[in-house]
């Protein structure tokens, strides 16, 4: 004996041994717990994803205000540099060599007279300092000979680089001559670019650092921001050390929520955002409320439901349980108040029956009449054989296995296949408790239709399946797709010598679910597709009796009503070519 079929003995050998009762805990649990305690997962996960999303794409917004507002600040000190640079009266007064400490005053007076140059040009705790290779500059008001700083390290690195303009963050005494040291943000420029030419010269802007850091707090973010170079925190709103202190050296920090590179007139930064609320936190205040009622739902549902059942079912074979035997006298006792209309009230009613004509045999004590009675007893047990073939529908599936299951272990394979694709229709004609199945099990009936047509054709049918994944659920009437496949392969593929192909294609757009079914068969003339346009656009149960293309008509009416008319059926033939019918059904009517 196989191991599956050792299992399947085990185990349906367990499930005769469970009461009524647990059996239907146990179905409770396994067809209806389960997937809701899996669903439930789906959605929460989902749930979770989104508001990590809505999280995410928060801080993104605040990362895009930080870079917002620190291009900003730098806006105006950048346009006065840049008007600096394009002064010509500036660079006159820079080339010029003056004679005397005289001359180069009264050049100084007049330049502030005629462009309102001043150390600070209007910016709030800022100082430019101009620097010239000219040696009869005198240092001071805001203008210095280069020779005195090329040492420096601002100097070396804005000449080291490339860029005309660039961006620096350091801790000194700055050009002003404080005595103590401040971290400071300067703007250094080369003046020399472009159409202005003579001596050597750059500008320095000292910008207040302060200010910077001002900007990002009154932001008023609740998340902690920090501004980072490759070396140190340069600002941050919370917890700063003050512009008094030197830069701290880049943080380890193993909890930032979301990063964002940006450049500052070429100083590389990086804004990293340190959430003040993790996603977990997030997703219980927003989703607590919808939680806790999902669960009391779905326990309410379960709890009511097993009670119904119970009461509809359990106490009612409970009841015929009871009844069943008992003997007043000599006679059957009746079961009394049988209730329903389903097997089980089918099952006390043919008791009640077996009862009375038992309770008629006791009475007589002829042969002839016991010969009756066990004619009588014969048709009870004929009644209650074919009740019970009722009861258990599944006796041709487990036929078919056996039969399926013997094929393979003879080593007949194909026909094993073909009898497991039997099976598969048989079991989609058989459970028409709902009328409406997801299409991925449509199509499992109508590839097991095609595998047998298949077999039965040979080289003479070739098929194609198609289905996009976001289709796979969707609802559709049972047997609509395969009626549509049967048609194309009896009056198309089928009735043509040659061979033939049929091709079955379901897609999704953003408003409805379109299925194709196309073939390359003996095709249809004009009259015969205008007479199938006719009778599908009214389609209806008293115009279809009789008709020709029936099974077309009947697929046609029970997707027409479930979509309350508003799918769209097309079809196009040409005699000798094929047939392609397109079936469109929105998705607001599913």
């Amino acid at each position: 004996m196989s191991l599956a079929r050792k299992l399947r003995k085990r185990i349906k050998e367990y499930l005769i041994a469970l009461r009524l009762r647990q059996k239907l805990r146990l179905l409770f649990a396994v067809c209806v717990m389960f997937p809701m305690i899996v669903t439930d997962a789906i959605i929460l996960v989902n749930e979770y994803r989104n508001v990590a999303i809505e999280m995410e794409k928060e801080m993104e917004q605040t990362a895009n205000t930080v870079e917002y507002t620190l291009q900003k600040h730098m806006e105006y000190p950048s346009n006065i540099a840049h008007n600096i640079y394009q002064s010509a009266v500036m660079h006159n007064f820079l080339n010029e060599e003056y004679e005397s400490a005289y001359a180069y005053y009264d050049a100084y007076y007049r330049l502030r007279s005629e462009s309102m140059f001043d150390a600070s040009m209007g910016i709030k705790g800022a100082t430019v300092s101009i620097f010239a290779d000219n040696p009869t500059i005198l240092d001071g008001s805001g203008f210095y000979t280069m020779d005195h700083y090329r040492n420096e390290d601002w100097f070396q690195t804005l000449y080291a680089s490339d860029a005309n303009r660039m961006l620096l963050f350091e801790y000194s005494t700055g050009m002003s001559g404080d005595i103590k040291e401040n971290r400071r943000v300067v703007l250094l420029m080369k003046m020399n670019m472009g159409t202005f030419s003579g001596c050597q010269k750059a500008l320095r802007m000292d910008l207040d650092f302060s200010d910077f850091e001002d900007d990002l707090i009154n932001l008023e973010i609740d998340d902690k921001v920090l501004v980072c170079d490759n070396e140190n925190l340069i600002f941050t709103n919370r917890d700063s050390t003050g512009e008094k202190e030197p830069f701290e050296p880049l943080p380890r920090v193993n909890n930032i929520s979301y990063k964002k590179n940006m450049t500052l007139y070429g100083h590389e930064l990086a804004i990293s955002i340190i959430s003040s609320e993790n996603k977990f936190h997030a997703f219980l205040v927003k989703n607590g409320a919808f939680l806790l009622i999902m669960m009391a739902i779905n326990i309410a549902m379960l709890t009511l439901m097993l009670y119904i059942l119970e009461r509809t079912l359990i106490t009612r074979v409970k009841h015929l349980e009871d009844g069943f035997g008992i003997m007043d006298g000599e006679r059957m006792r009746l079961i009394d108040g049988i209730e329903g209309n389903d097997e089980i009230t089918s099952l006390g009613e043919s008791y009640n029956h077996m009862a009375e004509r038992m309770n008629e045999l006791v009475n007589t004590v002829y042969l002839d009449r016991l010969r009756e009675q066990e004619m009588d007893l014969a048709k009870q047990k004929a009644e209650l054989l074919a009740l019970h073939s009722q009861i258990n529908p599944h006796f041709l599936f487990n036929v078919l296995e056996s039969v399926r299951m013997h094929s393979l272990l003879k080593g007949e394979k194909e026909t094993a296949q073909m009898v497991g694709k039997l099976a598969v229709m048989e079991r989609t004609y058989v459970n028409w408790g709902d009328d409406e199945i997801p299409i991925h099990k449509e199509m499992d009936f109508v590839e097991a239709y095609l595998a047998l047509q298949k077999y039965r054709f040979g080289d003479r049918l070739s098929y194609q399946l198609s289905v996009d994944d976001d289709c796979k659920m969707f609802g559709i009437p049972k047997l609509t797709i395969v009626t549509f496949v049967e048609n194309a392969c009896e009056h198309g593929v089928e009735k043509k010598a040659s061979p033939g192909w049929i091709f079955v294609r379901i897609s999704r757009d953003e408003k409805a679910v379109t299925i194709e079914v196309e073939d390359t068969g003996m095709g249809m003339d004009e009259e015969t597709i205008a007479d199938i346009r006719s009778r599908a656009k009214d389609v209806s149960i008293q115009n279809i009796k009789g008709s020709s293309h029936i099974g077309i008509m009947n697929a046609l009416l029970r997707v027409k009503l479930v979509t309350d008319g508003k799918a769209v059926f097309e079809i196009d033939s040409d005699p000798g070519v094929g047939t392609q019918i397109r079936l469109v059904i929105p998705h607001e009517e599913r």
